[in-house]
C-alpha cells in the first residue's frame, strides 16, 4: 500500500511486527543494510572466505611442524647419538713392553691395529679369552679391541720397563718357572743355571713374573735366582769335590813332606800331625773291650797316654821294632806309640766290631774305592757298582770314610756323599 508520502504504507499488522520484531526478513533494505551479519548483502548460495581462520591454520601447521622436527632430532640423539655404555671388569695397566703394546680389533693377530699403548697405560677388561687375547677398553682413546694378556697387571705399581735377567743357581739346580707367584703353583717350564730370561714385572719382593724365549714361557720365579750378569759356567758338583779333593790330597801330600822332614829314628813326632806320606802297611785294633791307648812313651803308665782307639780303628805302622810300634793313628790325626799285640793287618781277623753296612749310591758309573782320603786320578783301587755293599769301618775323617767292600774283599775310601743305608 502506497502511503502519504510516496513510501509503502504498512496494514496495522504489518506495522505491528515491525515494532515487535524489527525489520521484516524480506526487507532487502534492512536486512542488507543492518543486518547482524554486518553491512554488506549476504550471499545464500555460499559463505564468504574466512580469511582469519585460514592463516591461524597454516602457523599452526608451521608450528606443529616444526615442534615435530624437534622431536625427531630428540628421539635420534637419545637412540643414535648416545654412547653406548660398556661394562668392564677391573683396571689393568700395560707392562713389559719395549716399545709399544698394539691393540687389534679381532683376537687375529694380523687385523687391523685400533691403538698403541704404552707402559704404565690404564685399560678396562671386557671379556677374558682362554688363549690370553683380552678384550679391552681403553678409555682414553674411547676404542675397544684385544691385547695379550701377558703384558698386563692388576697392580699399578708392578708395571715396568722389561730388563734382561741371568738365571743364577748352582749348576746341578733347576729353578721352576710356577703359574703363581706364591710358590704353590704348577711349574710350566724349567731353567738352568746362565739362561737369560725377560723380566715383564715385578708383582711382589719374592717373585718376578718373567718371559723365557727358549720355552715360550710366561711365569713366577723367585727374584733371589735372577741376577744382572751372566754367572761364569760352574762345574757339576761331582767335578767340583773331585777338584776340591785333588786340592785337599795336594795339601795332604805337602803337610807330609813337612812332618818328613822333622821326622826321624831318633826323634819321633810325636802328637797330632799331618799322615805321613809312607807307612809299612795299615793294621786294626783289635780289642775284647776298653780301648788301645795311643802313648807318648813305649811303655804302659797311666800319664803317658795321649788318644784311645777302638776296637776296628785302624793305623798306619812306621815302624815295628820292640813291642810298642810307632804308629800314626787318622782317627786322633797323632803319631804315638801303641801296643802291638793288639794289633791285627786284616780288619777281617777283628773279633769283634759294629758293623755299620751301607750302600753304594751313584745314578751313573761307579763309586770310586780309593787308596787314600781324597781325591786323586792315580789313587783309585776298584770300582763299586751302584747298590753294592759297603761296610763301615771309619767315619772320622770327614767325606771319605775308610770302608770294607766284599765284593772286591778290599779295604779304602770312598766319598761318603755316595752312600745310602
Amino acid at each position: 500500500m502506497e502511503g502519504q508520502n510516496g513510501e509503502w504504507g504498512y496494514s496495522d499488522t504489518e506495522q505491528a511486527y515491525r515494532y515487535d520484531y524489527g525489520p521484516e526478513p524480506w526487507n532487502d533494505q534492512d536486512y542488507y543494510g543492518q543486518g547482524m551479519y554486518g553491512s554488506g548483502p549476504m550471499n545464500y548460495g555460499s559463505q564468504p572466505p574466512k580469511k582469519k581462520k585460514n592463516i591461524g591454520l597454516i602457523v599452526g601447521l608451521a608450528v606443529g611442524g616444526v615442534a615435530e622436527l624437534i622431536l625427531i632430532i630428540i628421539v635420534a640423539w637419545l637412540f643414535l647419538g648416545k654412547e653406548e655404555k660398556i661394562e668392564t671388569y677391573g683396571d689393568y695397566y700395560v707392562t713389559g713392553c719395549k716399545e709399544v703394546l698394539k691393540v687389534r680389533e679381532t683376537e687375529d693377530a694380523d687385523s687391523k691395529v685400533v691403538t698403541k699403548l704404552d707402559n704404565g697405560e690404564k685399560v678396562a677388561l671386557v671379556e677374558k679369552a682362554a688363549d690370553n687375547n683380552w678384550k679391552i677398553y681403553v678409555e682414553a682413546e674411547d676404542a675397544i679391541g684385544y691385547l695379550d694378556s701377558h703384558y698386563l697387571t692388576d697392580n699399578r705399581e708392578a708395571a715396568a720397563e722389561p730388563t734382561e735377567r741371568f738365571v743364577s743357581i748352582d749348576a746341578e739346580d733347576n729353578a721352576s718357572i710356577l703359574s703363581n707367584p706364591d710358590g704353590s703353583g704348577t711349574s710350566v717350564g724349567v731353567l738352568k743355571r746362565g739362561d737369560e730370561v725377560t723380566v715383564l714385572s715385578k708383582p711382589s719382593d719374592g717373585y718376578a713374573y718373567i718371559y723365557d724365549a727358549d720355552a715360550n714361557a710366561y711365569g713366577y720365579v723367585e727374584q733371589s735366582m735372577l741376577a744382572e750378569e751372566k754367572p761364569e759356567e760352574e762345574k757339576p758338583k761331582e767335578e767340583a769335590e773331585e777338584e776340591k779333593e785333588k786340592t785337599a790330597s795336594r795339601e795332604a801330600k805337602d803337610n807330609s813332606a813337612k812332618a818328613r822332614t822333622s821326622t826321624s829314628r831318633n826323634a819321633d813326632v810325636i802328637g797330632p800331625g799331618a799322615a805321613p806320606a809312607s807307612d809299612k802297611g795299615t793294621y786294626y785294633v783289635n780289642v775284647s773291650k776298653g780301648y788301645l791307648a795311643l802313648r807318648n812313651e813305649k811303655s804302659y803308665d797311666a800319664s803317658n797316654e795321649i788318644g784311645k782307639m777302638y776296637n776296628g780303628d785302624y793305623v798306619y805302622l812306621l815302624r815295628d821294632d820292640g813291642d810298642y810300634w810307632y804308629v800314626y793313628s787318622p782317627f786322633l790325626g797323632s803319631y804315638g806309640y801303641t801296643n802291638s799285640s793288639y794289633l791285627v793287618s786284616s780288619y777281617s781277623s777283628v773279633s769283634q766290631y759294629s758293623s755299620n753296612v751301607y750302600y753304594a749310591n751313584v745314578s751313573k758309573n761307579y763309586l770310586a774305592l780309593r787308596s787314600a782320603p781324597s781325591y786323586d786320578y792315580y789313587n783309585e783301587i776298584g770300582q763299586i757298582a751302584n747298590g753294592q755293599e759297603v761296610d763301615l769301618i771309619d767315619s772320622s775323617l770327614g767325606t771319605y770314610w775308610y770302608v770294607y767292600v766284599p765284593a772286591l774283599d778290599s779295604y779304602g775310601y770312598v766319598n761318603s756323599d755316595y752312600l745310602r743305608r
